[in-house]
């Protein structure tokens, strides 16, 4: 029982940090004008980083003139689905199996050390 709780905080921690933290790509875009031939140039900066999810819903919410924001939600989901399959593995070979090898097999060799 003690195992279980272990694995459960510890892969429920991580799994609760993937979900806190949004892989998202931030594009910033800023506008400039040629002096000579007025022709306006948009240029745009994509910046992939990761944002507290509170953070990443208040700039979709309210967005910046010449900000937007994409969650990358393919590597979010995906990231925490293999910490969930991480700790189903871990559960069941390190709580599971170790649990099966401690049992004694049966009492006729406890017999032998009286």
């Amino acid at each position: 029982m003690n195992c279980t709780r272990f694995v459960i905080a510890l892969f429920g921690s991580l799994f609760l940090l993937a979900f806190l933290f949004v892989p998202c790509t931030t594009t910033t875009s800023s506008l400039r004008t040629d002096p000579y031939s007025k022709v306006v140039i948009r240029t745009t900066h994509p910046r992939n980083s990761h944002i507290f999810l509170p953070q990443y819903l208040a700039m979709r919410s309210q967005p910046r003139e010449g900000r937007t924001v994409h969650v990358r939600s393919f590597q979010w989901s995906a990231f925490m689905i293999i910490i969930a399959v991480l700790g189903l593995f871990d559960y069941a070979v390190f709580c599971r199996l170790l649990r099966r090898t401690r049992r004694p097999s049966d009492s006729s060799s406890l017999s032998l050390f009286r």
